[in-house]
């Protein structure tokens, strides 16, 4: 169960994940921190990078600060036994929370929303040694009413660089050595949909063949629909500017567990030429990366429910740049 070394306290890697996070931000033990993590831990986001414990401490004040009721709540808990000391934890959180405070999104506006997040940790002796996290922060900015350019360029404003890092060295943040956890041929219909939705940028007419057609997709920007239409729709919107795509798996867990269906958690990076107008803007060419996790249900060998989290904000920014 990779917990050896860790407390007694912890029963099980999802009692650990559930465990730190409900102290560290609902109990207000932020310092507790320093406890949980590593002083050298790396913190990769699509528009961040840090090392240590003090950057980690300083943003889960800020979003405390921004966010002051923000709850916690974990929706699933995919593990992943790396070794018997050490295991690979994919956290998918959904947090109601209300813009009581000023800060990254602006000045508080007493608005609702509710962020979703998936973070991914590897676990070792009662501390989180290395971290890929993706929040929507897109989606937040949408439901507090901002144009996602606006936020953009509020973020650049106080000092968020991370626009202009080459798009092979985003991809490098987001990679290590390649592990599949779990049995490869279930998640086959996984790795075959993103290969195609992503790598080939195929049309709607091939999803059919990996998803179910009463799909329910949950995407970044805020996005909840049903059915194989309206994910093509979701993904047509995001993609549909995009050329010479270059999709890459970096990390795979498989988790049957009896009475659930099964699940699969995947970290995944997209590099591609901004080639045609989209979304995000004009088309240049521009060489971009997407950084990304995603969680899958499967019924039958076909994906039955999906959650699709990219920061679209940092396309924005790469194209802002």
């Amino acid at each position: 169960m990779g917990m050896q070394g860790f407390s007694d306290h912890f029963t099980s890697p999802e009692h650990y994940i559930i465990d730190i996070t409900y102290r560290i931000w609902e109990e207000r033990g932020v310092d507790l921190i320093k406890d949980w993590y590593s002083v050298d831990c790396p913190v990769k986001t699509p528009m961040s990078y840090s090392v240590g414990v003090d950057p980690v401490i300083a943003g889960t004040w800020a979003t405390l600060n921004e966010f002051p009721d923000r709850h916690l709540l974990a929706e699933d808990i995919i593990i992943g036994d790396w070794s018997d000391e050490v295991f690979y934890s994919s956290h998918r959180v959904r947090s109601p929370a209300t813009k009581l405070g000023d800060g990254l999104f602006g000045p508080a506006s007493g608005q609702a929303i509710t962020m979703l997040t998936i973070a991914d940790c590897i676990c070792k002796a009662d501390q989180i040694v290395d971290e890929y996290l993706v929040r929507d922060n897109c989606g937040v900015a949408v439901q507090l009413g901002i144009d996602p350019k606006d936020q953009v360029q509020r973020m650049v404003a106080n000092g968020n660089r991370d626009g202009d890092t080459p798009a092979d060295q985003l991809v490098e943040r987001w990679s290590d050595e390649y592990i599949e956890c779990g049995d490869p041929a279930l998640a086959a219909p996984v790795l075959n949909a993103y290969k195609a939705r992503f790598g080939q940028l195929a049309g709607r007419e091939l999803y059919g063949a990996y998803y179910d057609r009463a799909v329910r997709f949950e995407g970044s920007g805020h996005h909840l629909s049903y059915g194989l239409e309206r994910m093509a729709d979701w993904t047509d919107a995001r993609l549909s500017g995009l050329a010479n795509a270059e999709f890459v798996a970096h990390h795979v867990i498989v988790k049957q567990t009896p009475g659930k269906p099964v699940r699969v958690a995947l970290r995944w990076s997209l590099v591609a030429d901004h080639a045609k107008e989209s979304m995000f803007g004009a088309g240049t060419g521009q060489r971009v990366a997407l950084l990304g996790a995603s969680h899958f249900e499967l019924r039958d060998g076909k994906i039955v429910n999906e959650w699709c989290i990219f920061d679209e904000l940092s396309l924005y920014a790469q194209l802002m740049s």
